[in-house]
């Protein structure tokens, strides 16, 4: 397989892995978020926990799969521009971790440890913390995925 072979199948991947994570981060925020948060407490703490566990062990994978792949691509561009758009989606690939780890999943854990039957004074508080961060890391999902698109763009121009 030749550097130029190489460089569009990670480059189709990582626009891949870039989509997907933008996808599932914008459908939560315009699905889920409205649904959950008109939700009892009772049900909100139920339903989080599934959701979580159905994320919970696949975005994170997916996040490093890309950051890794943007690495390589970062090397591999060639010119200075699509090396920058790359460089741009992986910073937003890394932000998106940053949040999700700093924010979003501490904030899983605490509700991992309520009781579903009482959950305590200012839960809705939680949630609407969570969900400002959900939509942070959104953003950065998907302005890292059309930084992906415009330096895919930029390369096979």
């Amino acid at each position: 397989m030749g550097p130029d072979l190489l460089r569009d199948v990670l480059l189709a991947v990582f626009l891949l892995l870039s989509g997907a994570l933008a996808g599932v981060l914008f459908t939560v925020e315009v699905a889920i978020v409205p649904v959950v948060a008109a939700l009892p407490g009772e049900r909100y703490v139920q339903v989080h926990r599934l959701l979580d566990r159905r994320f919970d062990p696949l975005m994170p994978r997916v996040n490093k799969v890309a950051l890794a792949i943007c690495v390589l691509l970062v090397v591999l561009a060639g010119g200075v521009w699509p090396r920058v758009a790359i460089a741009c989606a992986g910073a937003c690939v890394v932000a998106v971790a940053v949040v999700s780890e700093g924010w979003n999943v501490r904030i899983n854990r605490v509700i991992d440890r309520w009781e579903p039957d009482a959950p305590p004074d200012g839960w809705t508080g939680v949630r609407t913390r969570w969900a400002a961060a959900n939509r942070v890391r959104t953003l950065f999902a998907v302005a890292g995925f059309a930084a992906a698109i415009a330096g895919t763009a930029l390369i096979w121009d």
